[in-house]
C-alpha cells in the first residue's frame, strides 16, 4: 500500500451528507457546510444554507449534523472538538495502525486539521464525510481516495485490478447528471467508477494542467463489495 508522501494542510474543510442505503437507487454525496480556519487556528462551522446540495439533503432527509442545530447561521463553539470525536485519539495503542489504513505516515505530524481532511472523519452509518477544499491547499500534495460507484462495477472487473496500477482521471462535461463528474479508468479494465462529487470541481483545472497522477493504492471491503482506493498527486 502506497504512503502519502505530501500532505495537505487546508483552510477549509467541506461537510458531506449521503441519505442511508435502504434501497438500490442513487446515492449522492450531498455537500451541506463548511469548516473555516483563520490565521490564528480560529474555526468556524457553518451550513451551506440555499445551495442546491443543501436543498437536496433536506428534501433526502437531511436533518442537520448532530452537534449543531440548524437554522443557526454560524457556530463557533467546540467546532474542533465536534468533528475529532469521530477518529481515535493520538494516546490509542493502535494509533498508527489507524494511520496506516488511511495511507498515512506512522510519523504523522500533521495538525488536527489535515487529519481530519486526509481521514474523511467517516464513520458507519451516519453519512457524514469530511473533505479538504483543494484550493486552499499548497502544492504539492497527495490524497488517497475511494473510487465511488465501484457497487455498479462487473466483479471480474475489479478483481483484475493490483496495487499500483495507473489510472486516468477523465472529466465528462456531458454527464447527464454532473457536468463535472470525473470518472476514473483503467487502460486495461475500462471504467472503475468515479471521484466523489466533492472534489470534482476542485479537481477539473488540476487535470487540464497535467499535473495530476493517480495509482490503485488499496483494495478492500467484501468481494461483492469491492472498495477501491487511489492515491492521487498533485505536483
Amino acid at each position: 500500500m502506497s504512503t502519502i508522501t505530501n500532505l495537505i494542510e487546508p483552510n477549509r474543510l467541506l461537510l458531506s451528507w449521503q441519505r442511508p442505503m435502504v434501497d438500490d437507487g442513487r446515492r449522492t454525496r450531498r455537500v451541506v457546510g463548511e469548516i473555516t480556519r483563520d490565521a490564528s487556528d480560529k474555526l468556524v462551522f457553518q451550513y451551506l444554507e440555499n445551495t442546491p446540495d443543501f436543498e437536496a439533503a433536506k428534501a433526502e432527509g437531511f436533518q442537520g449534523y448532530p452537534s449543531f442545530r440548524l437554522g443557526h447561521a454560524r457556530h463557533e463553539e467546540n467546532v474542533l472538538e465536534a468533528f475529532m470525536v469521530r477518529l481515535p485519539s493520538r494516546k490509542r495503542g493502535d494509533f498508527q495502525e489507524y494511520l496506516a489504513s488511511h495511507s498515512l505516515p506512522t510519523d504523522f505530524a500533521g495538525s488536527d486539521f489535515s487529519l481530519l481532511a486526509h481521514t474523511g472523519g467517516r464513520l458507519p452509518g451516519d453519512g457524514f464525510e469530511v473533505f479538504p477544499d483543494i484550493s486552499t491547499v499548497t502544492r504539492p500534495f497527495d490524497l488517497v481516495i475511494e473510487v465511488a460507484g465501484t457497487r455498479h462495477r462487473g466483479l471480474s472487473q475489479l478483481t483484475g485490478l493490483q496495487i499500483g496500477d495507473t489510472v486516468e482521471l477523465i472529466p465528462q462535461p456531458t454527464n447527464p447528471v454532473d457536468p463535472n463528474a470525473i470518472a476514473i479508468t483503467h487502460d486495461a479494465l475500462g471504467p472503475l467508477g468515479y471521484l466523489p462529487k466533492p472534489y470534482c470541481e476542485q479537481l477539473l483545472p488540476l487535470i487540464s494542467d497535467k499535473c495530476i497522477k493517480a495509482v490503485i493504492c488499496k483494495l478492500n471491503g467484501r468481494p461483492e463489495r469491492r472498495l477501491v482506493y487511489v492515491l492521487v498527486s498533485v505536483e
